[in-house]
C-alpha cells in the first residue's frame, strides 16, 4: 500500500512523500530513513493518507449474471 505523508522540517514548507509500506508504523520508519540524517530527529508529520491510486479493486469490471 502507498501512503502519502506530508512532513514539515524546521518550520519550513510542507513536503509530500509517497511511501510504500504495509502499515502506518512502517511508513513512518521508512520516511525517517528517507530523510537526510540532520532532519531525521526533528520532523513533524502533518498528515498521513492512503493513496487512492494504490488501492486495487478486486473485480474492476463488476459482476455479470446471465439472465
Amino acid at each position: 500500500m502507498r501512503y502519502l505523508i506530508e512532513v514539515r522540517v524546521a518550520d519550513k514548507k510542507p513536503r509530500l512523500f509517497p511511501i510504500d509500506a504495509k502499515d502506518e508504523e512502517e511508513a513512518k520508519e521508512r520516511l525517517a530513513l528517507r530523510l537526510p540524517p540532520n532532519e531525521r530527529d526533528n520532523f513533524i508529520i502533518d498528515s498521513i493518507k492512503i493513496d487512492p491510486k494504490s488501492l486495487v479493486d478486486s473485480d474492476p469490471y463488476g459482476i455479470f449474471t446471465e439472465e
